[in-house]
């Protein structure tokens, strides 16, 4: 039996047509053979998503169906009949992939007019620097096509993490994509994770005990942070707000200081005298 038509997009009977086109371009992006190569069950699953979405963006066969189900069609039923391929762009660009999935090789047309076999995708990496991937920036490189390097500006999204791949639309062999994978380099100060950041802030024994206030290295300059008394080496102060930079549809991550104790490595005799009462004072400490 087939699936319903509807719950294969994810949407409800009384869906408009924006809402399924949306349903579609959305479910497309994530099954797309241009980005699932050699998966049989994206493809699959790809082609259940365009058979829907060529019955339910035509009026007349919704129509139909919301009738009579898939009963209402009879046997040799074509549901890309007729149908404008242009609809079935899901923001990949070329369409040719989509031609040969469905058996329409080459020669397929989109509103009657043929389409050019596209070119080969292209797999590329790149490192960047890391502070590079936290705020963004653009980056040039070489794209090897038909053997003769090409340079080309890419931009970096802000926020861009270690092993992120980016598809350049167009990029390829004769107007296949590339997807460019970006690799982070590591910083002498900070580490990641996710859109935190975290550093390591050198306290010394008594600031420890003591408490009061000490600097943290933040991505735009120092910032003063205050140290409760009592602080363990490994404790974490947050800044909030000052890790990765907020970007559209992402918040700011937090900046984590972690406490690292650091005891002095000589001591005068003054010195070594106060500890050792210190000690005497607190054996548990």
């Amino acid at each position: 039996m087939k699936k319903d038509y509807y719950e294969i997009l994810g949407v409800a009977k009384t869906a408009g047509d924006k809402e399924i086109k949306a349903a579609y371009r959305r479910l497309a992006r994530k099954y797309h053979p241009d980005v699932n190569k050699n998966d049989k069950q994206a493809e699959a699953r790809f082609k259940e998503v365009a058979e829907a979405f060529a019955v339910l963006s035509d009026k007349d066969k919704r129509t139909r169906y919301d009738r009579g189900g898939h009963e209402a069609f009879g046997p040799g039923f074509d549901p890309f009949a007729g149908v404008d391929f242009g609809q079935f762009d899901a923001g990949f660009g070329d369409l040719s992939s989509i031609f040969e999935l469905f058996g329409f090789g080459g020669g397929a047309r989109r509103g009657g007019r043929p389409r050019a076999r596209r070119g080969a995708d292209l797999r590329l990496e790149t490192r960047v620097p890391f502070l590079t991937a936290v705020r963004g920036d653009m980056v040039e490189l070489a794209i090897p096509r038909q053997g003769r390097p090409t340079a080309l500006k890419v931009r970096i999204p802000a926020g861009i993490e270690d092993g992120d791949t980016l598809r350049l639309a167009g990029k390829g062999e004769a107007g296949g994509d590339a997807y460019l994978t970006i690799r982070v380099d590591n910083h002498p100060r900070f580490r990641r994770e996710g859109r935190d950041l975290i550093c390591d802030v050198a306290v010394g024994v008594a600031r420890a005990v003591l408490g009061g206030q000490v600097e943290v290295e933040t991505l735009n300059g120092k910032a003063t942070v205050t140290l409760p008394a009592g602080t363990r080496s490994g404790q974490k102060l947050r800044l909030r707000g000052r890790g990765v930079p907020a970007s559209p549809g992402k918040t700011a991550g937090d900046l984590f200081a972690v406490v690292q104790i650091q005891p002095p490595k000589v001591l005068d005799a003054r010195s070594r005298e106060l500890m050792e009462e210190f000690d005497r004072l607190n054996p548990s400490t």
